[in-house]
C-alpha cells in the first residue's frame, strides 16, 4: 500500500486537516490548501502523532499566509478592474479628447504620491493609500493622471485641463488634510505633489 489517509478533525485553532501518510516520502513533508479551508498534509508513513503536530505548527501559519495573499490579490484585480471602469467614465464625461487607459491599477510603493502616469504607455498607478477614500477624491486622483495623458507637466494647460472636473477643488482640500494629518509634528508640509 502507497498511501494511507486519514483526517483530524478542525478545532478552534485550526482547520479540518486531510493527513496522507506514504511509504513513498522518507523525509520530506508538504501541505497544500483544499477547498473549503481545509488542509492536506503529505508526511512520511513512519511520522508519529508527535511529529504530525510539529509539521502542522510550521506548515500551516505558511498556508494560511498563501490563501490570505491569494485572497488579497483577487480583491485587487476586482478592484483594478474597478479602476478601469472608473477611469473610462471619467474620460467619457469630462476629457473625451484623451486617450483610454490602457492600463490602471493599485500600487504599494507610492508613499509620497497619490498617483502617477506614464503618458506614453497610457498608464496609470494609484497609490493603495487612497483605497477607502471618498469616491470624488478617488476620481480626481485618476483624472489628475489621465490629463498628464495629454500634457505631461502642470503647466496651465494643464491645469485648465484639470479644472473640467467639478469636484476637483473639494478633493484637492481632501488630500491636503490628509497629507497635513501624516505629517510629523515640527516638519515642514510637503511642497506640491
Amino acid at each position: 500500500m502507497a498511501s494511507i489517509r486519514e483526517v483530524l478533525p478542525a478545532t478552534a485553532h485550526r482547520p479540518e486537516i486531510e493527513v496522507v501518510r506514504s511509504t513513498r516520502r522518507r523525509r520530506t513533508v508538504q501541505a497544500q490548501p483544499l477547498e473549503g479551508g481545509r488542509i492536506r498534509l503529505m508526511v512520511p508513513a513512519s511520522s508519529t502523532p508527535e511529529d504530525l503536530e510539529i509539521y502542522i505548527e510550521n506548515l500551516l501559519p505558511k498556508i494560511q499566509r498563501r490563501a490570505a495573499r491569494k485572497k488579497q490579490s483577487h480583491r485587487r484585480a476586482i478592484s483594478d478592474e474597478l479602476l478601469a471602469q472608473r477611469a473610462e467614465k471619467l474620460r467619457r464625461a469630462y476629457l473625451p479628447q484623451a486617450p483610454s487607459a490602457s492600463s490602471i491599477r493599485w500600487v504599494t510603493n507610492q508613499k509620497h504620491r497619490w498617483g502617477s502616469a506614464t503618458p506614453a504607455e497610457r498608464t496609470i498607478r494609484i497609490s493603495h493609500t487612497l483605497q477607502g477614500a471618498p469616491g470624488y477624491v478617488l476620481d480626481s486622483v485618476i483624472f489628475h493622471e489621465l490629463c498628464h495623458f495629454l500634457e505631461p507637466n502642470h503647466s496651465p494647460q494643464f491645469r485648465e485641463l484639470e479644472a473640467l472636473y467639478p469636484e476637483q477643488e473639494k478633493a484637492r482640500a481632501f488630500l491636503e488634510g490628509v497629507t497635513f494629518g501624516q505629517r510629523v509634528p515640527g516638519t515642514p508640509p510637503p511642497s506640491g505633489e
